[in-house]
């Protein structure tokens, strides 16, 4: 979970928080209250706070640096791809195990929406709509639940990104005691430069001074 890679991370917790949700569902099944309003308003506060929450510790414990609102998204569009396949596990398992009439009453729901449109379409009576609902029902939850869940990566994601609202984040500047790679080596350059310079100087100086030296002693000879 230390992992940087952001498919690493949002795998791993993304399956933390679906396996989380699928055991709330399960609860939810088994105290009789799934359908509350209530235990739903919990449920998304479980998705939403582990997705802030997730998003958060990968910037303060594993990169430590400032991130940008397109990072925290993909972290969150990827926990929400977990996040969704343990929501379609649990209604796998609801529909065909817990509540086997599901299938039954979303038919009959089907059928009364058909017969308000005016269609002469019997649901019951064709084999291969039926078959159809059954094929696309599983794959449908998935994309709808998603969908759902990168709405709320999306108003996370904007949250955190901005922690104070109407002020930007901290960029990043270098510092000035910033260790600067090749420096060190350069500033070693220059002081060589100049520590040539001054005793080509030096030389030159002695050089003259000997030279006014001879000059002098011409003349007095």
């Amino acid at each position: 979970m230390k992992s940087k890679n952001i498919w690493n991370y949002g795998f791993s917790f993304g399956s933390i928080i679906g396996g989380a949700y699928f055991f709330y569902h399960i609860i939810g099944y088994a105290l009789n209250i799934e359908t509350n309003f209530f235990w739903s308003f919990i449920g998304t506060f479980v998705i939403v706070f582990g997705m802030g929450w997730t998003m958060v510790n990968y910037r303060k414990n594993i990169i430590k640096d400032n991130m940008k609102f397109s990072k925290f998204f993909s972290i969150g569009a990827i926990m929400s791809i977990f996040i969704s396949l343990f929501t379609t596990l649990f209604m796998v398992i609801y529909i065909g195990k817990l509540n086997p009439s599901y299938l039954d009453n979303f038919l009959v729901q089907y059928q009364s929406i058909l017969s308000e449109m005016g269609s002469d379409i019997d649901v019951f009576e064709d084999a291969l709509i039926q078959k159809t609902i059954k094929i696309v029902l599983f794959p449908s939850m998935f994309i709808f639940d998603y969908i759902g869940n990168i709405f709320y990566s999306l108003l996370v994601s904007l949250v955190v990104s901005r922690p104070l609202i109407g002020q930007p984040m901290t960029i990043n500047r270098p510092r000035k005691n910033d260790y600067v790679p090749y420096q060190e080596i350069k500033d070693k350059e220059n002081d060589d430069k100049e520590t040539e310079d001054e005793m080509f100087d030096e030389q030159e100086g002695e050089n003259n001074e000997k030279d006014e030296e001879n000059i002098d002693n011409d003349n007095k000879n």
